[in-house]
């Protein structure tokens, strides 16, 4: 970045014009401004880089007054490469999450604006600026690290704390479409109906096949190596198939408890305030996956990917015990009726369902024995819990 021209950012993404990004400052800072220059601040240390490039920047203008202003960034643009673009379908993520901040979360926020809610969804970062041509594509979003956010301390999985707040974050935005859909059911078909399946979908099954099979001798060898001769080995060879993917299909498109979901709940895309060594606060970020489906998805994929068999074999119950009462607790105060919406019956029937692990699995054989437990107890706890 050294010999980079900072009076412009269209020298480094070219659709970036200098009256978008002054739009976007005068939206940002709700009066006319004027785009200066920018700065680079550094990477975000962030993984995915096969999806996107993630920089943070400043971002400076004038007001008519002549005052400086500036804001800072995480600006996430689509992969250079013309062919990794089209190797890991770039843009359908990208306009998935696009979509998601212009269309899907106004309409979500607007309902929640008309309710006095004590404790309103307000748990995702801000948009700065958004482009999709897909080729250029870019998401711009307000630095949370400013607001002391940032990744969790991680080794293999985060503790309690983080995973009640984890659920409650989730449980209040999950809350916000089941009230929607219950009090303004076209209005929520129409956002719903916006954003599409990224993964599990007929038309993507032939780019998806190698991998999936991949997965599942991924799952296979690590239970084999790990418990052998058990249940469990035989277990994950039934369910380890293609015909699985069909089942994970159909998994997705269940509208009856459909809400609007993020889809890929693991730590990295939650970023957590702390005081006193404590998280206190949460944000989501990455909406790239976001789907209409049932919110189980979202739970299971949290507490596959990013918990240990230990913090599961203890406090598995409690946890969806918390998130449904933050759910229920939530739906009432938007003025509809939790056991009308989604009893905790159907939260618990769909909890048991056959719906789990099907997203987590990691893209090769684990070489040590503690990655290769960490994904055989996965499928030993589904096994134990009757979901395979």
């Amino acid at each position: 970045m050294a010999t980079e021209d900072f009076t412009t950012l269209s020298k480094l993404y070219h659709v970036v014009t200098d009256d978008l990004v002054s739009k976007a400052l005068t939206d940002w800072f709700k009066e006319a401004m004027t785009f200066t220059h920018w700065k680079y601040v550094g990477e975000t240390g962030k993984g995915d880089s096969y999806l996107s490039e993630v920089i943070r920047i400043k971002v400076f203008g004038k007001n008519k007054a002549g005052d400086t202003k500036h804001v800072q960034v995480v600006l996430k643009s689509i992969p250079r490469s013309v062919s990794r673009r089209l190797t890991f379908r770039s843009h359908d993520f990208f306009k998935n999450e696009i979509i998601f901040y212009e269309t899907v979360l106004p309409a979500l926020l607007k309902f929640q604006s008309s309710k006095n809610i004590p404790d309103p969804f307000l748990n995702y970062a801000k948009v700065f600026l958004l482009y999709c041509d897909g080729s250029n594509d870019i998401v711009c979003l307000e630095d949370a690290s400013l607001e002391s956010f940032g990744s969790a301390v991680r080794q293999e999985g985060i503790n309690l704390e983080h995973c009640k707040l984890t659920f409650k974050v989730l449980a209040k935005f999950h809350a916000l479409s089941f009230a929607m859909k219950d009090q303004e059911p076209e209005e929520f078909e129409r956002i719903s109906n916006a954003i599409t399946e990224q993964y599990y979908d007929e038309r993507i099954w032939d780019w998806y096949e190698r991998i999936w099979k991949r997965f599942c001798s991924i799952a296979i060898d690590a239970v084999e190596k790990e418990y052998p001769n058990s249940i469990y080995l035989e277990k994950v060879k039934q369910f380890a198939v293609p015909d699985t993917y069909k089942a994970c299909i159909k998994a997705v498109q269940t509208r009856k408890t459909g809400v609007i979901s993020h889809g890929d709940c693991w730590t990295n895309n939650f970023l957590y305030k702390y005081e006193d060594g404590k998280p206190t606060d949460a944000k989501m970020i990455d909406f790239q996956l976001t789907r209409c489906a049932t919110p189980v998805l979202d739970l299971v994929f949290s507490v596959y990917a990013c918990t240990t068999q230990d913090m599961r074999l203890k406090y598995y119950d409690e946890l969806l015990t918390y998130y449904y009462d933050v759910l229920s607790g939530q739906i009432k105060a938007y003025g509809s009726d939790p056991e009308k919406v989604y009893s905790r019956e159907l939260f618990m029937e769909e909890g048991d369902a056959k719906l789990n692990i099907d997203d987590v699995w990691q893209m090769q054989n684990f070489k040590t024995k503690e990655g290769r437990l960490r994904e055989a107890n996965n499928i030993k706890h589904c096994v134990d819990y009757g979901y395979i």
